[in-house]
């Protein structure tokens, strides 16, 4: 995996949170994405300091997003949590891999580096609830018990 586990969680969450504004619990998100809900509250709040979500304390309380969902990007997630340099550096691990003592791999992972940082711009959390809402659709239109 590209990313933390933590990113993912996150992404997972985000796309989960409900699109009418209204707060959601960090253990009920956990709950339903089967996710643990410790780490999981941990991860939520290093994305309040992003400002990526908001939150309030109390039994009407929970999480939600600060701004709406096609305006935060999968890029502004994963910087929020893995860093802004998370993609630099050798994919190998060598230290002096660059322009002048390339790696093997050195310009393949620039234009994969490249690719990934234009699609992560791209992508938005909408995004990702689409998907998920296409592949709650697909799951229920196939049957169950079709397996051979």
């Amino acid at each position: 995996m590209l990313f933390t586990t933590a990113t993912g969680y996150a992404l997972r969450a985000l796309a989960a949170l409900p699109e009418d504004g209204s707060y959601c619990l960090a253990k009920d998100l956990a709950s339903s994405l089967e996710l643990p809900g410790p780490y999981l509250a941990k991860i939520l709040q290093g994305l309040v300091q992003a400002d990526i979500l908001e939150s309030v304390r109390g039994p009407k309380g929970g999480f939600r997003l600060v701004r709406p969902a096609h305006r935060i990007t999968v890029g502004e997630v994963v910087i929020a949590l893995e860093g802004p340099n998370s993609m630099d550096g050798c994919i190998m691990g060598f230290p002096t891999c660059g322009g002048d003592h390339p790696c093997p791999l050195h310009d393949a992972w620039g234009a994969v580096k490249a690719q990934v940082a234009s699609s992560m711009t791209e992508a938005t959390i909408r995004d990702l609830q689409l998907m998920d809402l296409r592949n709650l659709k697909e799951g229920k239109a196939r049957p169950s018990d079709a397996r051979s």
